[in-house]
């Protein structure tokens, strides 16, 4: 996703918080910046669109605005660590490795001594 579909998810998240209207207001005025890049290919992650922010000095200077997209964040890494966690191997899954026993090994010999 481009910087501008970036920020309408942006925007869509602090309304579902009930952010804050200074947040709101940064969020469109950035997506009016952003809006002659509507069209661009280039890819960006939701994560170094809220960093990026972070380092505004309009948002160092708000706490509402900081507090809001810090619980942005915050949220994104709780999914990312659930989203891992669920990648994870069950812990009844035996995933060890187990030798043959000595009867493999063995019928396999027999089994190359017949075909020669």
């Amino acid at each position: 996703m481009n910087l501008y579909e970036q920020l309408l998810t942006v925007r869509g998240r602090l309304e579902g918080i009930g952010a804050h209207d200074d947040s709101m207001d940064l969020v469109e005025k950035l997506l009016t910046k952003a809006e002659p890049a509507k069209n661009d290919k280039t890819g960006i992650t939701q994560v170094q669109v809220l960093r990026h922010m972070l380092r505004m000095s309009e948002v160092i200077d708000n706490y509402s605005i900081y507090n809001d997209l810090q619980e942005l964040i915050s949220e994104r890494e709780e999914t990312e660590v659930a989203t891992r966690e669920d990648a994870a191997p069950a812990a009844y899954v035996d995933t060890e490795r187990h030798p043959k026993p000595k009867s493999y090994y063995k019928a396999q010999k027999d089994r190359s001594k017949k075909k020669s």
